[in-house]
């Protein structure tokens, strides 16, 4: 049988060679299973040497749990979080404290709260699952988390196209006007997965209307995931939604997610929601039938350590990470030629 054509060795081989071939990848293989690796590849998991920068939290508190109002944090209560913790929320957020509810330590779960709330009791207007189907707009490459949880409660999901800029907000906008199932639209506006991207002001503006636009209830998702996240001092600016929603008219129909994850430990961090007084209200409302208060000891021992020093944190987390980046984006661009890395995400140091 003659050999399918083709420029590389694969198709010039014969069987004998590609039985060869395969013998010797199998033992490579059997010889790499026996090597007792232990890789783990999740994206996003902090190393150890990153979680070691927030050891100083153990112990920090030294007996004194008194909050600044005096509260004592071994206690029920305080569902809004105690000041030192709505303050530190806001200082990573660029909020006021006001503005913040802290929280248990999984901003996930809030985001989980939140949409919960406006599709089955109405968050900003009627309940979303009185009108019929209910539809999310989703960026896509986006965050997996927010598809799985709005594919959980059972919300359809659009895909929206990316641009450098942000979401393609011309179909957003033409969506939105034109069918009143769009509810919702998923937010990462800072270092957006894949890319990187950066939500440009104009963009941020123009999700800031939205709601103004939409049928009753429409919510913009905030999910700041990455706030302070930054590889350059002084990071790039992102435009206040919250502020742009104010200035609209539209600051009911925002809500705004971030956390500590990756700034202190993955597991036990404190996470925020943040939004008008109304939407303050109404989380808090709902979060009373699920708790009679959130963690407030770690919210204490979070305040303390991090209070007033965030960016000096992210520096050191900077300092550990980024020579991690720019040896993979110097390796590739060796190895695959012509490779560049993703632009908005400060690489300069791997192409000089």
């Amino acid at each position: 049988m003659t050999a399918p054509q083709g420029d590389g060795a694969l198709a010039a081989s014969t069987g004998a060679e590609l039985a060869a071939r395969q013998q010797e990848l199998e033992r490579r293989y059997r010889v790499a299973c026996g090597s007792n690796l232990d890789l783990d590849l999740t994206r996003g998991k902090p190393s150890a040497d990153q979680l070691a920068l927030s050891d100083a939290l153990d112990g920090i508190l030294d007996g004194d749990y008194i909050a600044s109002d005096g509260t004592d944090t071994r206690n029920y209560g305080g569902l809004r979080g105690i000041p030192e913790a709505r303050a530190l929320g806001a200082e990573i957020m660029g909020l006021r404290p006001d503005q913040v509810i802290a929280a248990g330590n999984s901003s996930l779960n809030l985001m989980y709260v939140t949409v919960d709330t406006a599709l089955r009791y109405g968050l900003n207007g009627a309940a979303w699952e009185g009108g019929g189907p209910v539809k999310a707009l989703c960026p896509v490459p986006g965050y997996d988390r927010h598809f799985t949880l709005t594919e959980a409660l059972g919300i359809g999901m659009t895909a929206i196209g990316m641009t450098d800029a942000g979401p393609d907000m011309d179909r957003v906008e033409a969506l939105v006007d034109s069918d009143p199932s769009v509810k919702c639209l998923w937010c990462v506006p800072k270092y957006s997965n894949p890319t990187g991207c950066i939500y440009s002001p104009d963009t941020v503006r123009r999700i800031a209307r939205l709601p103004e636009r939409a049928s009753e209830g429409f919510l913009v998702l905030w999910d700041n995931a990455y706030a302070v996240h930054d590889f350059d001092f002084p990071p790039p600016p992102l435009e206040n939604v919250l502020e742009c929603a104010a200035e609209a008219g539209t600051e009911d129909g925002v809500v705004l997610f971030g956390s500590t994850s990756k700034i202190s430990f993955a597991g036990a961090g404190v996470g925020f929601v943040a939004g008008s007084p109304n939407t303050l209200d109404r989380l808090e409302a709902r979060m009373s039938v699920m708790t009679v208060g959130h963690d407030k000891v770690n919210q204490l021992r979070h305040a303390r350590f991090l209070g007033g020093r965030v960016r000096e944190q992210m520096q050191a987390h900077a300092a550990r990470v980024r020579p991690k980046f720019d040896a993979i984006e110097r390796i590739l661009s060796e190895s695959l030629g012509g490779w560049a890395p993703l632009p908005g995400r400060g690489r300069e140091a791997a192409t000089s």
